[in-house]
C-alpha cells in the first residue's frame, strides 16, 4: 500500500477492475503483490491509483490484449425451465454478452456483487426478496455506474400496477419474451454504455 493519494487521482477496485478487464477478485490480488498501487481510506475502503491503472492499461495495449471483458447480462427467473430457455435464447441474439443466471434473490444479490452485470432481466417476483425495495437499491446504486434492469410483466394489468412503484429507468417488457425485440433493447443500451465509458476513459487519461 502506498501513502495517502488525492481522491482524484484514485479509483475504486471495481473501477481499476472494468478499465483493465479482469475480475474484482484479481485486481485485489494485483494490490496485493504490488502490481497496482493502493491506499486505505479512514474508512477502511481502498482507492486505487489512477497512475498504476494507466501503466498496467499502456502494458495490455502494446502487448495485444483485449481492454475489456465481455458485456455481463444476468437472468434472474425462479422457473428453472424458463431460466434455462431465455439463458439460451439470449446467449443465441447476443453472442458478445456472457448470459448467468440466478435461480432465487439471494443467489441473485450475490451474483451482482460477484460480477457486476451490465445487464439485469428479472421475473416481476422472486423467491428471497422484497422485490421493489431490491430495485431501487440497484438503482441507485447503479448511478455511478451503468446498469439496465429489464423486469417481466405476464400481463397488462400487471405493467400498469407494477409501473408506479418502478424506478423511471426500469424497463418493463411482456413475456413470453420476444428475443429480437430484447436484443435490440438490450443492444441498444450496451451501445450508449460503451460510448459513455468511451468518454469516461478518455477524460481519466487526460487527467492522468
Amino acid at each position: 500500500m502506498t501513502t495517502e493519494a488525492s481522491p482524484s487521482l484514485t479509483c475504486s477496485t471495481r473501477d481499476a477492475s472494468r478499465l483493465l478487464g479482469i475480475s474484482v477478485r484479481t485486481a485485489q490480488l494485483w494490490v496485493e503483490e504490488g502490481r497496482l498501487q493502493a491506499w486505505k481510506t479512514p474508512g477502511g475502503h481502498r482507492r486505487i491509483l489512477v497512475e498504476s491503472v494507466d501503466r498496467l492499461v499502456n502494458e495490455q495495449r502494446r502487448a495485444g490484449l483485449p481492454k475489456s471483458m465481455p458485456f455481463g447480462v444476468l437472468v434472474l427467473r425462479d422457473d428453472p425451465l424458463e431460466r434455462a430457455e431465455l439463458q439460451a435464447l439470449l446467449g443465441n441474439v447476443l453472442p458478445d454478452c456472457v448470459v448467468s443466471t440466478a435461480a432465487n434473490g439471494f443467489e441473485g444479490l450475490i451474483r451482482i456483487g460477484e460480477t457486476a452485470p451490465e445487464v439485469l432481466i428479472t421475473d416481476l417476483c422472486v423467491k428471497g426478496l422484497d422485490f421493489f425495495p431490491m430495485v431501487h437499491a440497484l438503482v441507485g446504486n447503479a448511478r455511478n455506474r451503468a446498469m439496465l434492469i429489464v423486469v417481466l410483466v405476464e400481463s397488462e394489468a400487471d405493467r400498469a400496477g407494477v409501473r408506479m412503484h418502478l424506478p423511471d429507468e426500469v424497463v418493463l417488457v411482456g413475456t413470453p419474451v420476444d428475443g429480437a425485440e430484447l436484443a435490440a433493447l438490450v443492444r441498444a443500451f450496451l451501445s450508449n454504455w460503451r460510448r459513455q465509458k468511451e468518454k469516461r476513459d478518455h477524460q481519466l487519461e487526460k487527467t492522468c
